[in-house]
Parts: structure tokens; C-alpha cells; sequence
């Protein structure tokens, strides 16, 4: 039996909580998706104050009411987006959970918890793997990445080298004009596939790591 991995995406209105779009991918190390979620938390999607003030909050009218309406996405109480999470990782009998940048999504994740009593999403031993760090790790670190982001000018103001899941997909499936969509569910499935990129690596695989600055091992590369 392959070993199964649940990578989470959500989308927020804040960077502490306010989790409204919920999405995540059950697969393996290949990449092969063996099922899927998607859900808006009606709790906080529908709270015109939160929404309006989200990064994001254009997509309420690019992305989420086309998806609502042609059936795409699904809204629920945060409290049955929870059950059903702990559920699908039951039923999959998930080993580990992933996310790009897992230690936002933790977090976020059990504030959502607590502001509405629910149970933790994961038990304890749960096995976590911060996709950014894995790819920082084993496929960005190197010189090819370096030089390739700063020709496509894939580079912040303050001169830093760009590691981010869009960044990362672009590199690793050679499509430099890649956009991340940054809805839920499309964005964890693109991590699914750097997921798999990163383990036909054969290194060491970070499990248990949150690093809250990963991308700093590509810049000191850079630098030297």
C-alpha cells in the first residue's frame, strides 16, 4: 500500500484565522491524486466585512461565484469542513500532512479551532512535511534555479530569489508563464506535483521541520 499524504491550501482573510476556502488532495509520493476537497467555510465566506477585507477578495467575483454557481465548490459549517478533513485522512489512513508553507496553514487551522470549539484537524502523531522547505531544500538550492529565476526576474524588491509554490512549479514543469491560481483546491494540487518532484530527488525528506524562513538557504547561495 502507498504511503498517503494529505496536502491542505487555504485561503484567508487574515494571517491569523478566517479561513474561507478549503481545499486538499489525498496522494503519494508520485503525485498520482487519489481524492480531493473543496469547500467554502459559510461561516466566514458569507461575512461581507471579513471578505472584503481579504488579499484576495477580488476572486469573490472572478473565481468563487462562477465556482458556486456551476457547481464547482461546495459551502459548509466550519464544523463539517472539519469532521470531513479528519475523515477523509481516516479513511485514506493519511500518515502525513502537507501543505506549502505548512506552518501558515497550521496555524491558521487551529485558530479556526478554537473560534469555533471544534477538535484539532490532525492527532498528535501525525507525520508533517513543509512542501517549501522540501523544495528549498532538494530543488532550489542549486545554481540552475538561481539563474534561471533571476533572468525570468523572478526576484522580490529587496533582491531576494523568489521560492514560492507558483515560483516552484514554474521551475520544476518548465512552464515560466505558470499563474497560481490561488483558490484552495488548485493550489494544492499543484503542490502535489512539486511534491512529487521534490521526492524523485531520493534526498533527505524534512518530515517534522517548520522552518519559518526556508527560502533563506537559496538567497545565502546567492550571496557567496
Amino acid at each position: 500500500m502507498r504511503h498517503k499524504i494529505m496536502i491542505l491550501d487555504t485561503e484567508t482573510c487574515d494571517l491569523n484565522g478566517s479561513v474561507y476556502d478549503v481545499g486538499l488532495v489525498i496522494t503519494d509520493r508520485t503525485g498520482m491524486i487519489h481524492a480531493e476537497y473543496n469547500s467554502l467555510v459559510q461561516e466566514v465566506f458569507t461575512n461581507a466585512d471579513k471578505m472584503m477585507g481579504a488579499f484576495y477578495a477580488k476572486k469573490l467575483f472572478t473565481h468563487y461565484s462562477h465556482m458556486l454557481q456551476d457547481g464547482a465548490i461546495r459551502m459548509a459549517a466550519w464544523e463539517t469542513v472539519a469532521a470531513t478533513v479528519r475523515q477523509m485522512a481516516a479513511d485514506h489512513d493519511v500518515k502525513t500532512v502537507a501543505a506549502y508553507n505548512l506552518g501558515f496553514d497550521q496555524r491558521v487551522l487551529r485558530n479556526m479551532g478554537q473560534d469555533f470549539g471544534t477538535a484539532p484537524l490532525f492527532a498528535d502523531d501525525m507525520r508533517t512535511l513543509d512542501l517549501w522547505q522540501f523544495a528549498c531544500e532538494v530543488r532550489l538550492n542549486n545554481n540552475a534555479y538561481r539563474k534561471i529565476a533571476t533572468a525570468q526576474g523572478w526576484v522580490s524588491p529587496k533582491g531576494n530569489i523568489k521560492t514560492g509554490a507558483e515560483f516552484a512549479h514554474r521551475f520544476l514543469s518548465g512552464d515560466f508563464g505558470f499563474i497560481e491560481d490561488h483558490t484552495a483546491l488548485s493550489d494544492a494540487q499543484i503542490e502535489a506535483a512539486i511534491m512529487a518532484e521534490c521526492f524523485k530527488s531520493k534526498k533527505r525528506i524534512p518530515y517534522n521541520v517548520i522552518n519559518a524562513m526556508p527560502w533563506r538557504m537559496v538567497q545565502r547561495k546567492a550571496a557567496a
